[in-house]
């Protein structure tokens, strides 16, 4: 394929709402962005049910947070019960370092109508509905896309492609990726209620009974989830029927069920599966093209928004001509090794849940039991630590001697409440842009921008964080509590931040060529150079809100 021939710059096979979330990331940076999707109209189905702090970091950053959040059962926890319904643990997630909720019970379809509605106002955003890909070729140059809507055919030519079209993505089939893992025999129905008038603790519950493992998950608005497993020559057709649905919840867990009752009854089976490979030339996976995992640990859809978040910026920094192989490369590097692993515990904790044998069962509750005595397990298990959060050392990161309290490089930057110099009290994000970001923190008042052009080159916006108390001027912010202060030192300490918020970066003075040296093997600020002399990248066009 000829580069003459390239009419947009990224073209998304798939608007559930992972696609729709790394569409608008790249449109919001001007990048010309097109997806494609079957449907006319967003999923009203409620399928995934939980959400973590950082999806919500990515939804402020795309305008919906807030929005979302009033729709949502804000920081919940889980409880899990073993035979006679006798509680085992309870677990809530650790306070989140990142300025939202640790973990919340949402609804799906409100999601995706959120960000739909956005897709479709976007001006920069070609968003081609009711439209199916039909075959996809790429080269060294970029790749191209057939899509057939309403009997016509028209083929899209773009630099880079994102399947992100589900478990049963036409676009890695095309692309000859398959899939590595198994699937789980057990069956589960899933029945989505509304109208329940109970007050519920804001807690998902798993009751591992060993006779029939069920799970509820309350939300807003009298919404309710419960999920039951089938047993094998259950029929899953015949457990959906209204009879067989009010046989199940009625009066276990409502004195009546009317019809308007049920939003919705399914029966699905759960894969443990992971794509071979996320990145095939100029083509990528994201979410349930890329990993399919149990719901027990609740991961999938927050998986595939920290896929979007991840490959979103790297792919603007190939717009923008910066972007090294080895930065496109760490995409699967940083984001499959993470994927796997959540697809590993959600195994576990459903293999877990799922117990039915009598002797297991007995066994299971004895050990839960047992080592929930030693201080430090009990603390492990009642935090849900077992919920790893991403690391990215191995990735887009530089190593070095200097550290700062609760900052890893590697690792999601802390979002602090901050004080502008105008008053304002907002999170830290507001003040990072949507690119790299310099912090200073410690150290006297210097002027960033002596520093490295380096900085300059990839747009960082620079910024001084002061300890609390301390009068902000322009270019700084105060801490309400000490965060990202903490610790610091008495000579400056810089923290380089990742378009995805995550520390590129902790280093000296004296440290920073060597991590200008290593970070311009991903971003190169001259390459971008030559890019922005030559042709002025659609990258640097306005933003929208």
């Amino acid at each position: 394929m000829s580069s003459d021939l390239i009419e947009r710059d990224v073209v998304v096979v798939g608007a559930g709402p992972i696609g729709l979330v790394a569409a608008l990331l790249l449109a919001d940076a001007g990048v010309r962005t097109t997806i494609v999707e079957k449907a006319t109209a967003p999923g009203d189905l409620p399928r995934a049910i939980s959400l973590q702090d950082e999806s919500f970091r990515t939804f402020e950053q795309l305008g919906v947070a807030d929005a979302l959040k009033a729709e949502s059962l804000l920081d919940t926890g889980s409880r899990y019960f073993g035979l006679g319904e006798k509680l085992l643990l309870e677990a809530k997630p650790v306070a989140s370092r990142m300025g939202h909720p640790a973990k919340t019970q949402f609804d799906q379809p409100i999601l995706e109508q959120l960000l739909w509605d956005r897709a479709v106002a976007h001006e920069g955003l070609e968003f081609v509905r009711g439209a199916e890909a039909t075959s996809i070729t790429h080269d060294t140059d970029g790749v191209a896309v057939t899509v057939s809507a309403a009997g016509e055919t028209r083929t899209i030519q773009a630099g880079w492609l994102i399947g992100a079209d589900g478990g049963r993505s036409f676009t890695r089939s095309a692309l000859g990726v398959d899939l590595v893992g198994t699937t789980q025999p057990q069956r589960w129905l899933v029945i989505d209620l509304l109208n329940e008038t109970r007050s519920l603790d804001p807690f998902a519950e798993f009751h591992c009974d060993g006779e029939r493992p069920y799970v509820l998950v309350p939300g807003v608005d009298g919404r309710l989830r419960i999920e039951f497993m089938l047993f094998d020559g259950e029929d899953a057709e015949a457990m959906t029927t209204p009879e067989r649905i009010r046989e199940l919840v009625v009066p276990r867990f409502r004195p009546e069920l009317r019809p308007d009752d049920v939003r919705r009854a399914a029966v699905y089976v759960a894969h443990q599966r992971v794509a071979r490979t996320y990145r095939t030339g100029r083509a990528f996976l994201i979410g349930d093209a890329a990993h399919l995992m149990p719901p027990f640990a609740g991961q999938g859809l927050n998986a595939g928004v920290r896929d979007a978040t991840n490959l979103a910026w790297k792919l603007i920094e190939a717009v923008k001509g910066g972007a090294s192989e080895r930065l496109l490369d760490s995409y699967e590097l940083e984001r499959r090794t993470h994927g796997a692993k959540m697809v590993t515990v959600s195994h576990r904790i459903g293999a877990v849940v799922m117990a039915t044998n009598p002797v297991v069962t007995r066994v299971r509750d004895a050990v839960v039991r047992t080592v929930s005595m030693v201080p430090r397990v009990r603390e492990f298990l009642a935090n849900m630590r077992f919920i790893t959060p991403a690391d990215y050392a191995a990735g887009v990161a530089v190593a070095g001697e200097t550290a700062l309290e609760g900052v890893a490089v590697g690792r999601a930057l802390s979002q602090p409440t901050v004080l502008a110099a105008d008053g304002s009290e907002a999170g830290l994000d507001v003040h990072l842009g949507r690119g790299w970001a310099l912090l200073q923190v410690g150290g006297a008042a210097n002027r960033l921008d002596a520093r490295d052009p380096y900085w300059h080159g990839i747009d960082a916006v620079h910024l001084r964080v002061l300890p609390p108390g301390a009068p902000a001027q322009a270019g700084e912010v105060a801490e309400s509590t000490p965060v990202l202060t903490a610790s610091a030192p008495g000579e400056p300490v810089f923290i380089a931040v990742r378009p995805d918020r995550y520390v590129a970066a902790v280093f000296t003075a004296a440290d920073e060529h060597r991590v200008v040296d290593k970070l311009r093997t991903f971003v190169d600020d001259r390459a971008r150079a030559i890019r922005r002399s030559v042709s002025p990248s659609p990258a640097t066009a306005p933003e929208h809100a």
